[in-house]
């Protein structure tokens, strides 16, 4: 099983190769190879973000995730900084 941080670094990964690719096919928009990767890393991206919602909840926290009160509690929450590696 894998854990939130790992699960997270492989997004991170997919995540850089999504970008390097809209890079190059900004520059090589016919290269059917590097059109045919892009689509394989959204898709990986869209199965590792499923799996780390199924273990882990919400990939990224939307508007509509934070509960409504008199103040504001979303930011109670760890910052990124202050994780000890173990999320």
């Amino acid at each position: 099983m894998q854990n939130k941080a790992e699960l997270k670094r492989r997004i991170d990964a997919i995540d850089f190769a999504i970008y390097e690719s809209v890079l190059f096919l900004d520059t090589h928009p016919t290269d059917h190879r590097a059109m045919t990767a892009f689509e394989n890393y959204k898709r990986r991206r869209a199965e590792l973000i499923r799996e780390y919602e199924s273990k882990f909840g919400p990939y990224i926290k939307q508007v509509d995730d934070v509960t409504p009160g008199k103040t504001w509690a979303w930011i109670k929450q760890p910052w990124p900084w202050e994780n000890k590696g173990d999320d």
